[in-house]
């Protein structure tokens, strides 16, 4: 065998198992986890396209769990097909479950927090991602501690990226209310200074009541207000809302590469939404 078809192999293996060394379970983790390895290794998205809450599991699921040296995901409380497959897991590790996020309670359709409950959405605050960037890289120091100097120095670079990317935002001294289609949105309501007044639905999939739609036209605070909604919101579900700003808002970032150009982009939309209130 020639020493070049030699290094070939040696590359194409060394890529494939590189490849599955660390296995993330969403797209916005993911972006995350791209910064920290970055110049090191490539981690492998496990759910593409799909979000944690409907999962489809495959054969290569499976397959890529197996080969991989970590595997980083939110937890069962966000990503619930998934934890038969990874609760007894040694190498999976839970981002909720770990304690180094601050999280908060779901609120029901008119804001009231719901006792015993958590906001999955952990990502959205700055200040976690931060946190969740800085546990990856401790995690993939202990593993390759030969490449700690690299981890930590992404880390650092992406917190900077991340809190710089959060100061520049505009933020009005009064809080500006807003409604969404359901509530998803209140990990980004401390950096915008937004005061959630209601959502349409619990449940992305569930379609509003006349109940709440009435609760909601009742005590509206504005004229006009903002409604942030996923991008499957139709507007017969929202239309009896009379005088409103419509944005559709993808809290996962699946269109986008870059995690803090990602969340500077989502915060823009946001911002532009509840900037056209008016009373």
């Amino acid at each position: 065998m020639s020493r070049f078809f030699a290094f070939c192999i040696f590359t194409v293996m060394s890529s494939l198992s590189w490849s599955q060394a660390i296995v993330v379970s969403t797209h916005p983790i993911y972006l995350i986890a791209e910064k920290i390895t970055e110049g090191v290794e490539k981690p492998t998205l496990l759910l593409k396209d799909q979000s944690g809450h409907d999962v489809t599991l495959t054969p290569a699921h499976r397959k890529t769990i197996q080969e991989a040296e970590l595997v980083v995901w939110l937890g069962p409380q966000h990503e619930a097909p998934l934890n038969k497959l990874l609760v007894n897991n040694a190498s999976a590790i839970s981002i909720l479950e770990s304690g180094i996020v601050q999280t908060l309670p779901q609120r029901d359709a008119r804001g009231k927090a719901i006792k015993g409950t958590l906001d999955t959405h952990v990502w959205l605050d700055p200040n976690n991602a931060v946190r969740i960037g800085f546990f990856i890289a401790a995690l993939r120091s202990q593993q390759k501690p030969e490449f700690k100097a690299e981890y930590w120095a992404n880390a650092q670079k992406f917190a900077k990226d991340m809190l710089l990317a959060a100061n520049k935002l505009n933020i009005t001294s009064a809080a500006k209310p807003y409604w969404s289609f359901h509530d998803a949105y209140q990990y980004l309501e401390r950096s915008l200074n937004l005061k959630f007044s209601g959502a349409l639905t619990t449940d992305s999939h569930m379609a509003p009541t006349v109940t709440q739609i009435k609760y909601l036209n009742d005590s509206r605070p504005m004229t006009k207000m903002c409604l942030l909604a996923e991008g499957h919101a139709s507007k017969n579900q929202y239309q009896k809302l009379g005088d409103i700003s419509f944005q559709k808002v993808d809290e996962s970032m699946s269109g986008e590469g870059d995690f803090v150009v990602g969340w500077a982009n989502l915060t823009q939309e946001v911002q532009k939404c509840v900037l056209s209130t008016r009373k």
